[in-house]
């Protein structure tokens, strides 16, 4: 299949590699022009601005957004509507909130574009090697382009969640259960260093990493970043993400007091950085490449 791919960040390029070794054929384009060469030279289309991505299409034309939620998506797809036509497929694979994605549906259909929205999960590694897909949308139009869901993700790792919004809804709770296991494993840990019997906190998960009940792909990540040094190279302090306003919406929308005392959790430890901070900082880092503050 042939599609276009707009933005070219530590998701996207993966997730670009992952579709050139899959065989489909991928015109890139990113705001700057980096990335789409190096894209390129791993066989993707590049193109250097949008009127060139889409002129490079054969029709209907697909165009995977990949880029940071909010306002940046509403003005991308701005510049993309005069250069679609009626029957073209715009596919949105970031942390967009459910109700933007349910408006941007609505204003589309009436230019008769369709669209989907795909909440997209495993990180970095995920993007290149195969992740985990939530798809919300016309079910027609997600079987039309099904193919390229399958082919990027994990064995049994895509599915069709219902109407527009469902996709980004499911992954906004994915995101929210996440925010719950990272604070609880990051607090088991800190335990640990605290208690008095002098346990080797890398030891301890490097166990929790083989056969345990709490083994994960979390639990692995955080083992990694022992292994590499990365605890002892950042600060107690989680920043700031792209999602945290996002589950402050969703407290409201369901009970999940978990979630929210680990989202508070994250605001105090930029007034007072932890233990815990660390390792939050640490997984986070290891699985999406977010910043860290690192120690002076």
């Amino acid at each position: 299949m042939k599609l276009g791919f707009i933005g070219l960040g530590r998701m996207g390029l993966n997730m670009v590699f992952n579709l050139v070794d899959n065989k489909h054929q991928v015109v890139v384009f990113n705001r700057s022009p980096e990335p789409t060469k190096e894209a390129a030279n791993y066989g993707a289309i590049p193109a250097y601005s949008l009127q060139e991505l889409i002129d490079k299409l054969p029709s209907p034309k697909i165009v995977w957004i990949m880029i940071k939620s909010g306002p940046p998506v509403d003005d991308m797809i701005a510049q993309l509507v005069p250069l679609l036509q009626k029957g073209d497929i715009i596919i949105d694979g970031g942390n967009s909130y459910f109700e933007d994605s349910k408006r941007r549906y609505t204003e589309l259909k009436k230019k008769g574009i369709h669209f989907l929205d795909c909440g997209t999960s495993g990180g970095m590694e995920g993007a290149r090697h195969g992740a985990c897909m939530m798809i919300g949308g016309e079910k027609e139009i997600f079987q039309k382009v099904e193919i390229l869901f399958k082919d990027m993700c994990v064995k049994d790792g895509y599915g069709y969640m219902g109407s527009t919004g469902a996709g980004h809804f499911v992954k906004m709770v994915h995101n929210g259960i996440e925010y719950g296991m990272m604070q609880a494993i990051a607090e088991g840990m800190q335990a640990v260093k605290n208690a008095p019997f002098g346990t080797d906190v890398k030891t301890a998960i490097n166990v929790y990493a083989h056969g345990s009940i709490v083994q994960s792909r979390l639990v692995d990540w955080l083992k990694e970043a022992y292994e590499e040094g990365l605890v002892d190279k950042v600060e107690g302090t989680v920043p700031k993400g792209e999602t945290e306003e996002e589950m402050e919406k969703l407290e409201g929308l369901a009970e999940m007091p978990v979630l929210h005392t680990a989202r508070m959790m994250r605001v105090q430890t930029r007034s007072k950085p932890s233990y815990a901070g660390k390792l939050l900082a640490a997984m986070r880092f290891k699985f999406g490449g977010h910043t860290v503050v690192e120690r002076k």
